[in-house]
This record gives C-alpha cells, sequence and structure tokens, in this order.
C-alpha cells in the first residue's frame, strides 16, 4: 500500500491501521491520521478523489459524518460517475435502472 500511494505513509502505518484501525496501535498508542499532505497519494491508492479521501479521514479519525445519507457504493461511485461526459453518463443511467428491475 505504501508504494501505490506514492510512500505518502509508510509500511508500519498501514499496517497499523489494517491491524488496528485508527485508534487502537500496538500497546494501545493511537494510529496518527494520514498529514493533508498525504491525501492525493492515499486518494491514488484507493482510485478516488482526494475530496473522498477527506471525507473518510474525518469519518474514521473525529468522527465527523457528512450529511449524506448514501451507501459505501454510491461515495466510491460518486468520482466514476461525476467524471464522465453527459451522454456517457445518460448510459450508465440507462443501464442501471434497466439492472435494477
Amino acid at each position: 500500500m505504501s508504494v501505490n500511494c506514492d510512500r505518502v505513509r509508510s509500511h508500519s502505518w498501514w499496517k497499523n491501521v489494517v491491524e488496528y484501525g485508527a485508534w487502537e496501535g500496538p500497546g494501545g498508542a493511537r494510529v496518527g491520521p494520514p498529514t493533508p499532505e498525504a491525501i492525493d497519494g492515499i486518494a491514488k491508492l484507493f482510485n478516488t478523489t482526494a475530496d473522498q479521501v477527506a471525507v473518510m479521514v474525518a469519518a474514521d479519525w473525529y468522527g465527523v459524518e457528512t450529511d449524506t445519507h448514501l451507501s459505501a457504493r454510491m461515495l466510491s461511485l460518486t468520482p466514476v460517475l461525476d467524471s464522465l461526459d453527459e451522454e456517457d453518463a445518460e448510459l450508465v443511467e440507462t443501464l442501471a435502472r434497466r439492472l435494477a428491475r
């Protein structure tokens, strides 16, 4: 994970986050949140936007939730859908509505 985020966070930091989460590090020590400078690299790793990573950090480390009531699936698709031109977005919407029947 460290390599795929351009090493904005160390291997040990990722290991601690995966194994212990944001609040329960080794020996009870807290795993610190990523710095603002690390956000772009983490967004690259997760193939999402820096804004989405900032929302995740706010929720996981600070308990601040957005006012949206969207599913995790929808939140992960938002940057992809927003990047589409209108014609492609209409095609995706048509396909999604057809599959949802």
